[in-house]
């Protein structure tokens, strides 16, 4: 096994198609760490990177609710860095040819827990400057609609393994993808203190991609 011996070498191991926050920001961000976590410890596997982008999400998602603006913020900056080394995993059992079917399921559900974590904090954060119930309220329609679009998701990936394309793309390898705009949609209500807005914008936006799937598996069951 040849590891990298700069960091540019491991752009040749990102994925061909990717989304656009990814493409522009984040892959850049995740070479780095790449890098640096195989030359520190070439042991290093994809499921240990996973979990520690899993530790330092939940991490962030606990300064989203400090009184503190700038704890926030620095829940923002380990948000990034939780999401680089989410995209790091995947290089790196490119790398080391170490893929795994548990790797993909862990990634998968760890992805949906983040979110649902993230969601929460919003909420708890919006209700304990505002203690208007009704913000709980929409902050639960968000995480259960948010979860059932990730579920149907996944469940037609399950189905139908070979069909999975991201929900919109904008170039032939390049699209937007829930996870990238969840993690950036995120990281703008923190800064801009707008939680309620995100909830709402989750909402609305759900709405949509849950027909979207669930019209994208009656079409492949017609297709069979």
């Amino acid at each position: 096994m040849n590891l990298p011996q700069k960091i540019s070498d491991v752009k040749a191991y990102q994925k061909p198609h990717d989304s656009i926050f990814s493409t522009l920001f984040t892959r850049r961000l995740s070479r780095l760490f790449t890098f640096w976590l195989m030359k520190l410890d070439p042991r290093v596997t994809p499921n240990q990177v996973s979990m520690l982008s899993f530790m330092i999400t939940i991490l962030a998602a606990v300064f989203f609710m400090m009184p503190y603006y700038w704890w926030r913020l620095f829940g923002v900056v380990l948000l990034q860095v939780g999401f680089a080394l989410d995209c790091s995993d995947g290089e790196i059992a490119r790398i080391k040819n170490m893929s795994s079917k548990f790797g993909a399921w862990f990634d998968s559900i760890s992805d949906r827990i983040k979110e649902m974590l993230m969601f929460a904090a919003m909420t708890y954060l919006w209700w304990s400057e505002t203690h208007l119930t009704f913000g709980i309220v929409i902050g639960a329609a968000a995480m259960v609609l948010w979860l059932m679009v990730g579920y149907l998701r996944e469940a037609k990936k399950s189905s139908w393994p070979t069909t999975r394309t991201a929900e919109f793309y904008i170039t032939e390898k390049i699209y937007l993808g829930t996870v990238d705009i969840t993690i950036y949609a995120v990281s703008l209500a923190v800064i801009f203190n707008i939680e309620i807005y995100l909830l709402v914008f989750i909402i609305l936006i759900s709405i949509p991609l849950i027909i979207k799937q669930v019209l994208s598996a009656w079409r492949l069951s017609k297709a069979e």
